[in-house]
């Protein structure tokens, strides 16, 4: 099953009825998995109904919300407006091609939590968050619009033994704070020159260690936040 994720600000895209629509759509996904998991303990016609109604009901709600979000690309000139649309109408036939899978509880549980991770984990978390970025002009920066423990939970999603990996020293502004990244997270700023920042200080993280047991001095540090507070300017 899908582990659970709270909406926070830090899915908000900035557009009131779309973060709603975003909220509330995260709230049936999340609550149909849970639901799909008590079909799987306990099979009951009525659970099964219920769940089946249930992924009806994001089937519609998540056409008239994806129409709703492309107009607002629209509105704004998003550059990835075709990309976005063809994820659009993946989605809307994954969610479609899992009502096939009504009288198969295994199945149907198996392709929810995909679709699911598909939902949250990359377009909910990660392709929403561009249309953000590119409304206040930070499209050209490689930053992951997420605190760390955010990203963590959200690639815990497609990767649960994340918490398990073997952890990389990060520094932020905070007094005495040092921030753990696992390693896969820590590899994919590294080849895809991505940011992260601290939830509390809301700066940029900066890696440590050079090589395994070598440690930044204080200079390079220095060098790296002046370059970072430039590229913010």
């Amino acid at each position: 099953m899908v582990k659970k994720i709270d909406w926070t600000k830090e899915f908000s895209i900035n557009n009131y009825a779309l973060d709603k629509q975003h909220e509330l759509i995260f709230d049936i996904t999340i609550h149909a998995n849970e639901l799909a998991k008590k079909v799987l303990e306990r099979y009951d016609d009525s659970l099964q109904e219920e769940l089946k109604k249930m992924i009806v009901k994001l089937f519609d709600y998540i056409k008239i919300h994806f129409k709703d979000e492309e107009n607002y690309m629209k509105e704004i000139d998003f550059p990835l407006l075709e990309e976005h649309k063809a994820s659009h109408k993946f989605l809307v036939e994954k969610t479609k091609e899992i009502l096939n899978y009504s009288k198969d509880p295994q199945n149907f549980a198996k392709e929810l939590a995909i679709l699911t991770k598909d939902w949250i984990a990359k377009h909910f978390c990660v392709d929403d968050k561009w249309i953000d970025a590119y409304r206040y002009k930070a499209i050209h920066l490689n930053e992951v619009h997420f605190s760390l423990e955010t990203y963590k939970t959200i690639k815990a999603l497609r990767n649960p033994a994340i918490e398990k990996e073997e952890c990389f020293k990060y520094l932020c502004v905070c007094e005495d704070k040092i921030h753990q990244v696992p390693r896969s997270i820590h590899e994919e700023l590294m080849i895809e020159k991505s940011l992260l920042k601290c939830e509390t200080c809301e700066q940029i993280l900066i890696y440590l260690g050079k090589e395994e047991g070598e440690l930044k001095s204080l200079k390079d540090l220095e060098q790296e936040f002046e370059m970072i507070g430039k590229s913010n300017v």
